[in-house]
Formats: C-alpha cells, sequence, structure tokens
C-alpha cells in the first residue's frame, strides 16, 4: 500500500504522470532556483475500501516533489486548484513521464476549463499580495528569534498600600520570582491567580510547561498572600506560535530570496508579487484563450523577472495590479467558458481512466 513518497517510489509503476513544475516551467528560473516535481498515480480500485485507505497524496519533507492520487487530482481540479490544473498543459520539455493514460486525460482537460478556473486565478493571485506584505513581517521582526517565556505574559496586582490599587505590573518589575510561589485559583475568574510566597519550600507556579494550582492551608491565606497573579495564556500561545512559524519559515526559506528585503530595499516578498501577476496573466489566458498560460516568454516574462528583482516599487505593482484587474474584466464580458465543470462527464472520464489502467496492466 503507498502510504508515502518512498512506497510509491518502490512502486513506480503505479506513476502515470510526472513533470517538473514551478519557475522551471514558467520560465522564471534561475541558476539558484529549486527543481520543483508533481505527478499522478493510480490506485487500485479495492484499495479505496481498505480499513486503512491509502494516501491521496504523498511529498517529499519540503514538498518539492508532490504526487497525486487520479481521484484526488481529479478532485482538486474540479475545485480548479490553480496549482493543479495547470499540470495538464504543461510545456513539452517540462514532462518527465508521460503515458496513454496521461494522455488521455491531458486531451480532455478542457473538461476542466470553466468561469471557475478563471475565479480561481484572480482570486489566488490576490492572495498572494497579502502574502507579499505579511512575509515581509518576517524578515523585520527579529523578536520571533526568542522563544517567548510563560513570565513574560504573566502581571501581578500587589497588596502593598503604597501603589495605586489594583494597577498590573509586569511581573519582572515586580520582582517576584514565581519559583518560590504557588497558587490558588481566583473564583469568577479565567486567567487571575490568588498569589502565594513559599520561599525555598515552593513547587513553583509552571511545572513541566503547565500553571498549577495549589490548595492552599487557611492559615497561609492571610500571611502568605502576596498579591494576585495575572497569566494571558492566549497571549502566551499566540507569541510562541509566531515564533515556531517564524523558525520553520528561517529554516526552509532561500537566502538569496530575501537579500533585499532583509537590507531594507523592499519592503514586499517579490517572489510573491511575480506570482501575484504570473497569475493574472494566466486567469486572462483562460479567458481570452480558454487556457491558462504555464510558459511565459517576451515582454511578459521579462516584466515578470523585473518584479523578481525587485524593480518596482509596491505602490507601483498595486496600481498595475488595478490596471490588469480592469482590462481582465472587460475580457471576461464576452467569455463564452461554462460557469462550472460537468461533473457527469468527469465522472464518465475518470471510470474511462479506471477502465484503461486495469485493462493494460497486471498487478
Amino acid at each position: 500500500m503507498i502510504q508515502n513518497l518512498d512506497d510509491l517510489n518502490k512502486n513506480s509503476n503505479r506513476i502515470i504522470f510526472s513533470t517538473i513544475v514551478g519557475s522551471h516551467a514558467y520560465g522564471t528560473n534561475t541558476d539558484n532556483s529549486d527543481v520543483d516535481i508533481k505527478g499522478i498515480y493510480f490506485l487500485k480500485n479495492e484499495e479505496y475500501l481498505e480499513f486503512k485507505p491509502p494516501a491521496q497524496q504523498v511529498a517529499d519533507e519540503k514538498s518539492d516533489t508532490v504526487y497525486y492520487t487520479l481521484k484526488r487530482f481529479m478532485q482538486l481540479s474540479l475545485e480548479a486548484n490553480p496549482n493543479v490544473l495547470e499540470l495538464l498543459y504543461m510545456p513539452n520539455d517540462c514532462i518527465k513521464v508521460q503515458t496513454d493514460i496521461s494522455e488521455y486525460l491531458i486531451k480532455h482537460r478542457d473538461l476542466f476549463m470553466t468561469k471557475l478556473a478563471y475565479d480561481s486565478h484572480i482570486n489566488y493571485a490576490l492572495s498572494q499580495i497579502k502574502r507579499a506584505k505579511g512575509r515581509n513581517k518576517l524578515v523585520n521582526n527579529p523578536q520571533h528569534d526568542i522563544k517567548p517565556n510563560k513570565t513574560d505574559f504573566c502581571w501581578v496586582i500587589g497588596s502593598d498600600k503604597n501603589e495605586i490599587p489594583f494597577r498590573p505590573i509586569k511581573l519582572s518589575a515586580a520582582k517576584i520570582d514565581l519559583s518560590q510561589c504557588h497558587i490558588a485559583s481566583l473564583e469568577h475568574s479565567g486567567n487571575m491567580y490568588r498569589l502565594y510566597f513559599y520561599g525555598e519550600s515552593a513547587k513553583g507556579v509552571f511545572r513541566d510547561d503547565q500553571i498549577v494550582c495549589e490548595s492552599i492551608p487557611k492559615e497561609d491565606e492571610m500571611n502568605k498572600n502576596i498579591g494576585i497573579l495575572i497569566y494571558n495564556a492566549m497571549e502566551y500561545k499566540k507569541a510562541l506560535k509566531n515564533y515556531k512559524n517564524y523558525q520553520h519559515w528561517k529554516k526552509n526559506r532561500n537566502e538569496e530570496r530575501w537579500i533585499k528585503q532583509e537590507s531594507g530595499e523592499l519592503d514586499y516578498d517579490s517572489k510573491n508579487m511575480m506570482h501575484t501577476f504570473r497569475l493574472l496573466f494566466s486567469g486572462k489566458h483562460i479567458i481570452s484563450h480558454g487556457e491558462p498560460k504555464v510558459r511565459f516568454e517576451g515582454s511578459e516574462l521579462e516584466f515578470l523577472m523585473d518584479i523578481r528583482n525587485g524593480n518596482f516599487n509596491y505602490e507601483e505593482l498595486t496600481t498595475k495590479v488595478e490596471d490588469e484587474l480592469d482590462e481582465i474584466q472587460t475580457i471576461f464580458k464576452n467569455c463564452s467558458l461554462p460557469d462550472k465543470p460537468d461533473i457527469k462527464l468527469i465522472n464518465s472520464l475518470f471510470f474511462k481512466l479506471n477502465e484503461l489502467w486495469t485493462s493494460k496492466r497486471d498487478f
């Protein structure tokens, strides 16, 4: 049974289609561009009925190589996923494995070309604009390099009568060591605790990464209480998530890609902005020619590479996006594509592909 990429490599006869994708397919690759692979593989019909179903999609750790089952591929194509639909229109110099099954599928690729495909390209393009700005925040936030500590999200309302009453102060400013304290829940309050000082005999407030309440003896209520502890667990979890996201991004990022952002020359992710326009151009090609554009050449390629190289500021590009959208809307008025795919025809195609596969292969 195929559950991961290693399993598929051991059963490579299941692969019906494999192609180089990404920048090498688009024509936007540089000397340092990775080679990404996507493809389609077959499952036996009975495998879908097993108690532990096989994987519908397998990939390597960085998702540089991704393979879909035929069923999963067609599901994503029905949803007009741009990254999947383009596999049906790959340049010949990118295709690594082509079979009679995939040729039959590609012969009927027009079944997936609808206004839904156009919408998905445009919407995905617009989402890339947000990512272009959002990822820049990761570049310019060195605080994400420091793992958050729970105590950084603690405040204390002290019992000192010389202080303004009921004003929380940071735990660090209060100079209280929580390892020498115990806490008890404060009634009717989700993130507030009564705080007691026990010195060296204390077990501590945080233990094994958890905040722990104690049962406080009655005689300690008055003479050991030093105030109220406020612990903002939600903000801590948010900060920890941001830290982990940043560490993951930093570990897997392409260093060359971020030189201009880190030096302050650019305030956006130029590669994401390039993909914005690539998708806009491809969406426009769908409504004007009935298919997406994968390989770019000439002035369009030159423009895309200028964006990637950071030759525009963010405001210039957002203006160009608006101009491009205006032109696309004008073309769309005369678009004759169907609104969405015909599910009955797609089902028939899926059954036919399965029939072709099982009749020609001996498992």
